[in-house]
């Protein structure tokens, strides 16, 4: 997958120019985000039959204050769907809040970090949990995010060391070196995204693969990886759009790192 081209492109360029200035918001909010809840960020993309599981699996989270779920939808077809599903499930136990942005256009997983940028820039900076929509986690995977969260770092489970060629991976242990994170299941601070060229020196070539970018973007901003030790599981995996990017990953990993930075080699994918 790579950005449109032609027509399209004028209003992909002008959906990241209007996203990036905070320029959005949301068609459907249940409830009032307060600054001592969690944000738990996730972006939805042709799984639109989980929306009700995910809502009752953050509901159902053990902990005090309770959550403020922000959803960025990037298929506009879907949206009354998850729409009814938002209403029909109402806030309850641990969800307090329910935020749903709608784009025009399908602008990848990095959309989800605008809405980080526009909470550090309204004011509400602090810790955000990333989640896919394809991850089914424990009742106790926001707390458990929680007490390893640092300000200074990323924590994630989809966290590797990673062993001289692209696909040579070990899967990181808590306290291990850590190579490569994939977004989904991780920690982090919100003023991370306040900086325009996480976004703006993303190349379009390669703008669907935001794991490899943020994971680049760490290691250059000095910003230390850390392993999340949580339990996620994996479901619809047919629907993930990683399969058409590999031989794009590789390429990008290459333009990054050059072919001799074994260190810093990708490992294993999560989108």
């Amino acid at each position: 997958m790579a950005p449109p081209e032609n027509a399209d492109a004028l209003a992909f360029d002008k959906a990241r120019s209007d996203y990036l200035a905070g320029d959005f918001a949301p068609t459907l909010s249940l409830g009032t985000p307060k600054r001592r809840r969690v944000a738990v960020i996730m972006c939805l993309w042709n799984r639109p039959q989980r929306m009700g599981e995910v809502l009752a699996m953050l509901a159902g989270q053990v902990l005090s204050g309770g959550i403020d779920l922000y959803l960025w939808n990037n298929c506009p077809e879907d949206h009354e769907i998850y729409e009814k599903a938002i209403r029909d499930h109402g806030l309850r136990g641990a969800l307090r809040s329910v935020q749903l942005v709608k784009s025009d256009v399908n602008l990848g997983s990095i959309a989800r970090f605008y809405i980080a940028r526009k909470l550090a820039a309204e004011g509400m900076a602090g810790p955000i949990i990333i989640l896919d929509d394809d991850e089914n986690v424990k009742r106790t995977f926001v707390r458990q995010a929680l007490w390893r969260y640092n300000p200074k770092e990323i924590t994630a489970w989809w966290a590797f060391q990673v062993n001289g060629a692209y696909w040579d991976k070990t899967p990181a242990e808590r306290g291990d070196r850590v190579d490569h994170i994939g977004p989904g299941g991780m920690i982090c601070d919100s003023r991370i995204f306040l900086d325009d060229r996480f976004f703006t020196e993303l190349p379009d070539k390669y703008w669907f693969l935001d794991d490899l970018w943020l994971t680049y973007w760490a290691h250059d901003k000095g910003i230390p990886l850390r392993k999340l030790d949580v339990t996620i599981d994996f479901v619809l995996k047919e629907k993930n759009q990683w399969y058409s990017l590999v031989d794009l990953k590789e390429e990008f990993y290459t333009e990054l790192y050059g072919q001799a930075a074994g260190e810093h080699t990708v490992a294993g994918e999560s989108s």
